[in-house]
């Protein structure tokens, strides 16, 4: 997606917001697409890394909704900012959580992937236990090295990515609760 589909796509869904709102936050999203390209990055890793115009625009709209209904307590302002909480909730249930607990799991099987990659030379060493179970034991302590290196690579891996979701997750969290409150 470039910039213009972008900015494009993310304007018609903010259309029910005032005319001074929706500009500034229109070249807001257009001044950081002008930053990540004089920093080397394409618009599609930009448009990638900033995530659906859809969920942005929800996402302010309720923001918007809850400071109306803070700054005009009303009941069609109380009833909007209601719903627009309970669809904040549904859409992560929906949306979120499902790929997240799927993440975990492929976290999970990866864990146990880089396990298996460390601890197969022990049972590559069985040949040597027994001399005449194998003619092949060089290949086998190559194998054994080559798997306990990859497991450790693979190992190594996973915690940085682990660290990364962990903190991207307390973000997105974060985000939610300040959009609940209506900060």
């Amino acid at each position: 997606m470039t910039r213009s589909e972008f900015i494009r796509e993310l304007d018609s869904l903010l259309r029910e917001l005032p005319d001074k709102e929706r500009l500034d936050i229109l070249a807001s999203y257009t001044q950081h697409f002008l930053n990540g390209v004089k920093s080397g990055k394409s618009e599609q890793e930009i448009a990638e890394a900033l995530g659906s115009p859809r969920l942005i625009a929800q996402e302010i709209l309720a923001d918007h909704r809850i400071y109306q209904a803070n700054s005009d307590a009303s009941v069609g302002n109380m009833t909007r900012t209601v719903i627009a909480t309970v669809m904040l909730v549904f859409f992560n249930l929906v949306f979120v959580l499902g790929p997240f607990l799927a993440l975990i799991g492929v976290l999970i099987g990866l864990y146990a992937a880089s396990l298996a990659l460390l601890i197969a030379p022990v049972g590559l060493l069985f040949p040597f236990v027994i001399p005449e179970a194998s003619d092949h034991r060089t290949y086998m302590v190559f194998a054994g090295i080559a798997s306990f290196g990859l497991g450790g690579m693979m190992a190594i891996g996973l915690f940085r990515v682990t660290g990364w979701l962990y903190r991207q997750s307390l973000r997105y969290l974060h985000f939610n609760l300040r959009l609940i409150r209506g900060k």
